[in-house]
Order: structure tokens, then sequence, then C-alpha cells
């Protein structure tokens, strides 16, 4: 099989439907997805997000943006990205399939008094919007199926740049998985979004970060859940378990604490329009 042989949207339809349990229920039940972030949406900002432990991320796209043009961004939650960004750009469409979520950066944005973000809720795949300076997409673009026409679309409304921050999804424990000898369950979706941008004659860019965010435990049993609820099975407590913690974890005033670290991908390009 040669490249050009490989349907890379085709790929992505087999990820999505490979996920399984509440991930597969989410991907394609909206109502699924709409009581998820109904019910995180008031307590996303108290936890640590990309934006809070990567300011490098949020640095690199900054950079990308120019003064005093306009952006749609897709995905925009609570604002995390879009209100510091609010400070640079003339203005702002923030699109969401959440109106919880959007509720919430709404009342950012009159707590700040910002007055250059106008939210729109719905799929991007589904929205009507005019064409902009940059599109901005900050993992956000997991649940879209027809993804080739979404960034096709991308590509013909925005003037001068598309922007995609994917963060590369693993399970926390996901190499204490391999070593007992589950599959590598690591999100491969941000390999495909290149490659199907080419087959739309899109050579974009493509930036690494490394990223590394410390996550919290109160108990040894709270990270054997977080282990379960990741493998969806019961998990035999072993000397090799109990070592791996022992080498992974530290504890720091009476807390666990474990350093998840990961990659983040960001993929942009000049817009052909």
């Amino acid at each position: 099989m040669y490249y050009k042989d490989i349907d890379f949207e085709k790929k992505w339809h087999e990820y999505v439907e490979s996920k399984e349990g509440y991930a597969r229920e989410r991907a394609f039940d909206d109502e699924a997805e709409r009581k998820f972030f109904k019910k995180l949406s008031h307590k996303y900002d108290d936890r640590p997000t990309l934006y809070d432990y990567s300011k490098e991320v949020f640095n690199f796209v900054d950079k990308l943006i120019d003064e005093g043009k306009n952006l749609i961004e897709i995905g925009a939650g609570t604002g995390k990205f879009t209100i510091p960004l609010s400070k640079k750009c003339k203005g702002i469409i923030a699109n969401d399939f959440s109106i919880d979520m959007l509720n919430v950066l709404e009342g950012k944005a009159r707590e700040h008094n910002i007055t250059n973000i106008d939210t729109i809720q719905g799929k991007w795949e589904e929205i009507n919007v005019g064409h902009s300076d940059y599109i901005l997409s900050v993992n956000s673009l997991y649940r879209i199926w027809d993804i080739k026409d979404a960034l096709s679309k991308m590509d013909k409304l925005a003037k001068e740049k598309v922007i995609i921050v994917r963060t590369i999804q693993k399970p926390l424990f996901n190499d204490l998985y391999m070593d007992l000898g589950d599959k590598d369950r690591t999100c491969p979706d941000y390999i495909y979004i290149p490659n199907i941008l080419h087959s739309l004659n899109i050579c974009a860019d493509i930036k690494f970060i490394d990223v590394e965010n410390e996550i919290e435990f109160d108990s040894v049993e709270d990270i054997l859940f977080k282990m379960e609820t990741e493998l969806n099975k019961k998990i035999n407590f072993s000397d090799m378990l109990d070592k791996y913690i022992d080498n992974i974890i530290e504890k720091r005033e009476n807390k666990y604490i474990f350093k998840h670290k990961t990659k983040v991908v960001i993929i942009y390009w000049n817009s052909i329009s």
C-alpha cells in the first residue's frame, strides 16, 4: 500500500468508533455530551487545564496571532484561551457545543468588562459564521465525524491562519498498563489531522511541546480507583503495582502527587482563501 492509498479520514472514523464506555457514549450521543459539560461547567475552572500548566503552549499560540485581528475560537469552553486573547484581538467569536460552558465564559467576560467577545452555541460543522482573520481550536475536534469537511471549512473561513492545538491524550498510567500487557491507549488522532490536511493540498507546520501536569490523589485507594476507571476493570494489587506506585508517586503533605508527562502538538498553516 502506498501513502496516497491511505484514507486518513477513514482512520479517524475507526479511532472514534474504537472508543469504549462513557467516552464512546459521549462521542456519539449529543445529550450525553451536554450533560457531561453541564455538570462540569461550574467547576471546570477549579482544576488546572492546558492554559494553566503550560504557558509555553499559550505563548506559542499568542505569537501566531497578530494584534488587532479577528478570531473564531472553536470549542472555547469557559474561555481559558479566549479571555487572555481578547486583550489583543479586535473581536472574538467563541463557539462551543455546550451552552453551559459558554455561560461561564460570558460571566467571566462581564466580570472583567470585556466587550469584544461574542458567543455562538452549536457544532462547528453546523454553525453559520463569516470569515475571520484567524481560526483557533484547542482540544475541540474529538467529536467531529466529518473531519475533512470541518478542516476544509476552517481553511475557507480563515483569511490568514488556522491554528489547531491538540494535547496528545493518553491514560495517566499508560506505561504501567503496557507493562502489564495492555494495549497502548495513546490517542492517535493528532497523527491523522496533518495527513487529512495533506489530502486537501494543505501543508501544515507542526510544533511539539513537552508538558507536565501534577495530578493529586488523597490515597493509594484513589490511585487504584483511577486505574480501574481508565482500564474499565478491577485491578488486583500486586508487588509490581506497589513498586510502580512507589517509583512514580511523590508523597507530599499527606497527598500523593503524580507528574503526568505528555506532549502538545500545534498544527498551523496560512489559509488558502
